[in-house]
């Protein structure tokens, strides 16, 4: 499922003008699940998707982003530490993103919710 997430939100950051430039970065200290560019500002993107599977609509659980954690939070500032000493992107911008994929069991089309810039160092 986390792979079916993953496409769903590719597809709608690319509708937004967020293009995907590497998938599923494996570091030392951890992994980027989508690494983009958004095309307006060429700031380069690091996003977290978190998605999960609800039984019918109008389900009450829990938002994926709920489990971004403290600890998950330094993780991905760390990340992005890691990815801005990469000498193509030093002089770009650099930010963190979250994208929330609810699936719900009858629906056609994942509930998508975009947090730009929810994650920082400070």
């Amino acid at each position: 499922m986390w792979k079916q997430g993953e496409r769903a939100a590719e597809k709608y950051l690319k509708r937004r003008g967020i293009r995907t430039i590497e998938r599923n970065i494996r570091l030392p200290h951890g992994e980027i699940d989508l690494l983009c560019v958004e095309r307006r500002s060429g700031t380069i993107v690091v996003v977290e998707v978190k998605a999960r599977k609800y039984a019918e609509a109008g389900a009450q659980g829990i938002d994926p982003t709920a489990n971004i954690t403290a600890r998950k939070r330094a993780k991905l500032v760390s990340l992005a530490k890691s990815i801005k000493k990469v000498p193509r992107y030093q002089s770009r911008p650099i930010r963190i993103d979250v994208v929330s994929v609810r699936f719900v069991h009858g629906q056609r089309l994942p509930e998508i919710r975009h947090y730009p810039g929810c994650v920082s160092d400070s």
